[in-house]
């Protein structure tokens, strides 16, 4: 899916980011701030949710050598609605809007056809969720999520998987118990 480059531009581009350890807890970015990197975690677990009302609405998780940033406030440069938070301890490499802009502007347009094929990826990802959510039953989104995602459930805790699915901790076990159930 993705282009094939050069190895001097692979590694120009590697070189651009910049590594650093974050503690589970910790913020990469909260409501309020404005977005200035496109993080790959190395190493680690980051969920990305809302707040409204005191309730948390998980939009998604990111796991080892997955990319994580939102990227309506890294593009519009607007503050962001969003909390990215880590999960587990992380490794992370950053890519400033700077740097990732300046990529996009060399001749060669190979980082910004990477870019749009990125971009398309993540809007093909939002759309299936999104498609899910609205016409999916609880046990087909969490089928959906093993059969895509099956780490994930080893990864993330019960609760937070849960919150992801949109329904309470205790309808996961029942779902989950009467899949069991389907196979035996």
């Amino acid at each position: 899916m993705f282009p094939l480059f050069p190895e001097e531009a692979i590694i120009q581009f590697s070189d651009a980011f910049v590594e650093r350890k974050l503690k589970k807890g910790a913020y990469l970015l909260q409501e309020g701030q404005i977005c200035q990197e496109l993080v790959f975690i190395l190493k680690g677990n980051m969920m990305c949710y809302y707040l409204k009302n005191g309730k948390r609405y998980i939009d998604e998780f990111s796991l080892d050598c997955e990319f994580m940033t939102d990227y309506t406030s890294l593009i519009n440069q607007t503050q962001t609605d969003k909390y990215i938070e880590c999960i587990e301890d992380c490794t992370v490499y950053g890519l400033t809007r700077e740097k990732l802009y300046a990529f996009y502007e060399q001749p060669q347009q190979q980082f910004e056809k990477l870019g749009r094929l990125m971009a398309e990826q993540l809007f093909l990802e939002w759309n299936q969720r999104s498609k899910s959510l609205l016409m999916d039953s609880a046990s087909e989104r969490y089928l959906k999520l093993i059969e895509n995602r099956s780490y994930l459930p080893q990864r993330v805790p019960q609760f937070l998987i849960a919150e992801y699915l949109g329904i309470t901790p205790e309808s996961l076990s029942r779902l989950k118990k009467n899949l069991n159930n389907l196979k035996t």
